[in-house]
């Protein structure tokens, strides 16, 4: 078959109907997918950040194992997705995300097809168009079936604002503006009037990045190859807000997950059941396609669970993060069942901030500065401390706390619970020669963590100055808390990022 690899950039999993959206009828094209085939309701990401994020999907190992820890090249590029379709007969090729999609810069080396398009053009449904387009006659001029990886940018940052978008970005609106008093605060954020404005921002490009999705499925519907075409959609990780993207929490790491593959997968279908993450990505289109594996690979083909089966040990999935875009290590593990999540933080010790993209968002501004104003929102200075420090371990029980905003790691009644937890994620980090491990094994004594985390940063800015850099650079402050203004509207003077 054709395979197009259709992904999100910044999208919850929760932000389609499909997958418990209220907003009525913002997402048509993404949810007619989920009723053209099948979805899983406990997918998730291996990693919370887009360029470690996509190279899971195309390598097939776990950050720690690949060494795609953020946004650096590697030293060993390891065969990748692409290369293995390319050996088997097909025409590969990437619209956006190129550089965040493989473990090295060389595009050639992946893809027959390359297109990037400048940040003006990069949202509209015309760019969509032509250049899956001419993707599409590229593999019928070469008489070969086609890998696709079709990388819609929105909802990344900037989001659509209208006349208020940011310049130099495009301005292409969707084709529904929701105002404010359609949307409501996710509930991991602080309930105030300030966030609605933002989070009124993104599901309006969300809607834009549906209009994109809708254009690509038509231009595979015009193609005349739809019906031996298997699509596979998700979204990298999280929303751009605190406590979801960069973070291990369900609200960073859940993801939709829907394939569709007309008379080879069920229309209609809600796999509830088993915990797939983007490690079985690989195997599952190496399968779907009868292509040789480069090599051993972390996770398993889906298709026995979309033929009707059962695979043993899909009752949970193991998360990592590493660093951020600049060679910045907060390193973090967790374990994700239907029931909970445990989550180590290596760097909870009090001594190190986060450092993760949000930070220059108006979304941090806005949390920053209501974390002052004390009676406003109560729980608004407690919890941004929690943002920015953490503890060492933490303890969800995500059935009654979905947003994971109560941490019950000291809470005697589920000692138990993080034991068993404890040990399971050991056992993987061990199995996977994860080097995390150490400080996890000391996880109660701080002064080896600070060690540990001394160390840790020492070997990212080396790597930082060897390796070449992926993407755009980052520039931070070094106290971790910037000032910022605060408007009416929750916007901020925090403009410190360089493209």
């Amino acid at each position: 078959p054709n395979v197009l690899f259709l992904t999100m950039d910044d999208m919850n999993y929760d932000s389609i109907a499909s997958y418990g959206l209220a907003i009525e009828g913002l997402t048509p094209n993404m949810d007619s997918l989920a009723e053209r085939g099948t979805r899983f309701e406990y997918a998730y990401i291996q990693t919370p950040s887009c360029s470690p994020s996509r190279n899971v999907l195309h390598t097939g190992h776990y950050p720690h194992n690949s060494g795609m820890l953020g946004f650096f090249g590697v030293d060993f590029p390891q065969d990748t997705l692409p290369e293995a379709l390319r050996k088997n007969g097909y025409y590969t090729g990437i619209i956006l995300k190129v550089e965040d999609s493989a473990p090295t810069n060389n595009a050639k080396r992946y893809w027959d097809y390359v297109k990037n398009y400048p940040k003006l053009t990069a949202r509209s449904t015309v760019s969509f168009r032509d250049s899956f387009s001419q993707l599409i006659a590229g593999a019928r001029a070469a008489g070969k079936p086609f890998y696709a990886n079709v990388n819609v940018k929105d909802p990344h940052l900037p989001f659509y604002r209208g006349e208020r978008t940011k310049a130099g970005f495009d301005q292409t609106p969707p084709s529904r503006i929701l105002q404010p008093d359609e949307v409501t605060i996710p509930g991991f954020l602080p309930q105030h009037e300030n966030f609605r404005e933002e989070v009124t921002d993104y599901y309006n490009t969300v809607r834009r990045g549906d209009d994109c999705v809708g254009e690509v499925l038509q231009v595979l519907e015009e193609s005349g190859v739809a019906d031996n075409t298997l699509i596979i959609f998700l979204s990298d990780h999280g929303m751009s807000f605190p406590f979801a993207k960069s973070n291990l929490y369900p609200n960073g790491v859940r993801t939709p997950w829907i394939m569709v593959w007309p008379g080879k997968i069920a229309s209609g279908v809600v796999d509830s059941d088993h915990l797939v993450s983007s490690i079985d990505l690989m195997p599952t289109v190496l399968d779907a396609t009868g292509t040789p594996a480069p090599g051993p690979l972390a996770g398993r083909s889906l298709f026995p669970l979309l033929n009707g089966s059962t695979q043993a040990d899909r009752d949970q999935v193991f998360v990592e993060h590493n660093e951020g875009p600049s060679a910045d290590p907060r390193p973090m593990r967790a374990i994700h069942t239907k029931n909970y999540v445990y989550i180590f933080n290596a760097w909870g010790t009090g001594d190190y901030h986060a450092i993760f993209e949000s930070r220059w968002w108006r979304s941090y501004a806005t949390f920053s500065q209501l974390a002052k104003r004390g009676p406003e929102v109560p729980t608004a200075a407690e919890r941004f401390d929690f943002l920015m420090y953490r503890t060492v371990e933490e303890l969800y029980d995500v059935q009654k706390d979905p947003h994971a905003l109560n941490n019950l790691i000291d809470d005697p009644k589920y000692a138990g619970v993080a034991d068993t937890l404890r040990s399971e994620l050991q056992d993987w980090m061990e199995v996977t020669n994860d080097y995390v491990l150490k400080a996890f094994r000391v996880r109660e004594d701080l002064d080896a963590l600070r060690s540990f985390m001394d160390a840790t940063i020492a070997t990212s800015k080396e790597r930082s100055l060897r390796l070449e850099w992926k993407r755009w650079q980052q520039k931070f402050y070094e106290n971790g808390r910037p000032e910022g203004k605060l408007t009416e509207l929750g916007e901020s003077n925090l403009v410190n990022v360089s493209h």
